[in-house]
């Protein structure tokens, strides 16, 4: 069986174009009927998520606008012209949206700019433009649970210099197209949508993603070390006093946590609200560290003090804590038989006193550290 198919050629092209085109203006909005307004339907294809800058809260990402609507002046029987369905044509030839990014913080021009980019015409007069470009959007930062943070942005696209009485933007049936997206190394895509309204008179089309940190690089770079310097602090206690290394290690550890803290603060903002839990963990960790030198000096100082020194009910009961008690049980042959027994009690010196400390101190300084650590985990996992 033997079919008659008929193709367009070249010069059924042709002919298509310069009919269409005769009478065609495009600075005329392509409304059917100008009581309503131009329908557009909009879609975005994300491409990557190019980075996201915690301290100047802003998002980039390369993606690009899938727009079409109808426009009868456009339209052709097929069958006059070779069947030709659609043809392609250059954006300059056809009257177009100019779309622009609302809450951009690097330029406020159309997206696409004056690139020589191309429209497709069907014959029923759908008209298909794609505008693609790098973006860079402002997005509020909220770090709070800092490495473990997801952050939500807003992208808030409408066409330049037109309100909702001239031109409505409505979603695509599948309004986030994710067939060309690459997944970015430090920030994974949790959840998206569009949607379409109407704001200050202005039909808008907003895009909004949820992008969740990879918290690997942070939890080894900010967290490990956090803790560890944490771990290591209350164990100048364990030192003798005798050694005279005391002071030096804890001044040395304070001085280091505070280089490492002051290092944290620039990939922190500064004016994020609320204020991020690891810093918060990371200043009371450091007011920790000092308070322990400052218990270091103040047990130095005990421990040389004069042993004639008397002492009071407090320092009396720390020293029992590592004082030794003797024991002296005479012996008789008295009638009774019985053994007499009777204890004496040495009295603790100051040496005593501060190693009572040094274990207080160190219990208390470990405990307020478990506590702190195990409360932050519970807040950012939770």
């Amino acid at each position: 069986m033997l079919y008659d198919v008929q193709c367009q050629s070249k010069s059924d092209i042709k002919q298509l174009y310069s009919d269409v085109f005769s009478n065609y203006q495009k600075s005329i909005v392509p409304n059917s009927d100008f009581s309503s307004p131009l329908n557009i339907t909009v879609s975005l294809f994300l491409i990557t998520i190019t980075r996201f800058q915690e301290v100047d809260q802003t998002l980039d990402l390369a993606a690009g606008l899938g727009v079409s609507w109808k426009d009868e002046d456009l339209s052709w029987n097929s069958s006059s012209y070779g069947n030709a369905e659609n043809i392609v044509v250059p954006l300059t030839d056809v009257w177009t949206p100019k779309f622009s990014l609302v809450n951009s913080v690097a330029t406020y021009e159309p997206l696409g700019g004056d690139n020589a980019n191309f429209a497709t015409l069907k014959s029923t007069g759908e008209v298909s433009i794609f505008v693609g470009e790098v973006l860079s959007s402002k997005c509020t930062t909220n770090i709070y649970k800092f490495p473990f943070d997801s952050q939500t942005c807003y992208l808030i696209f409408n066409v330049l210099g037109m309100t909702s009485e001239t031109v409505t933007l409505n979603p695509a049936f599948n309004p986030i197209v994710l067939s060309f997206f690459t997944p970015n190394s430090d920030w994974s895509l949790q959840s998206y949508k569009g949607e379409t309204s109407i704001w200050n008179g202005y039909s808008i089309f907003t895009f909004t993603l949820t992008i969740q940190r990879s918290p690997l690089y942070y939890t080894v770079l900010v967290c490990v070390p956090t803790i560890l310097f944490g771990l290591l602090n209350p164990m100048v206690f364990l030192l003798p006093v005798e050694s005279g290394e005391r002071i030096g290690l804890s001044i040395t550890i304070l001085l280091s946590y505070a280089i490492f803290l002051s290092m944290v603060q620039t990939a922190i903002p500064a004016t994020s609200n609320p204020m991020s839990l690891l810093l918060i963990i990371m200043i009371v960790t450091i007011s920790l560290s000092g308070i322990i030198l400052a218990l270091t000096i103040y047990i130095s100082l005990l421990y040389h003090r004069d042993p004639k020194t008397k002492m009071n009910f407090f320092w009396r009961y720390i020293g029992t804590r590592n004082n030794t008690l003797t024991g002296v049980q005479p012996f008789t042959n008295d009638c009774e038989g019985e053994n007499m027994k009777s204890w004496t009690e040495t009295s603790p010196s100051w040496k005593d006193v501060c190693e009572g400390f040094d274990n207080i101190g160190m219990v208390i300084s470990y405990c307020i550290l478990f506590i702190i650590n195990c409360a932050y985990f519970i807040a950012v996992l939770s």
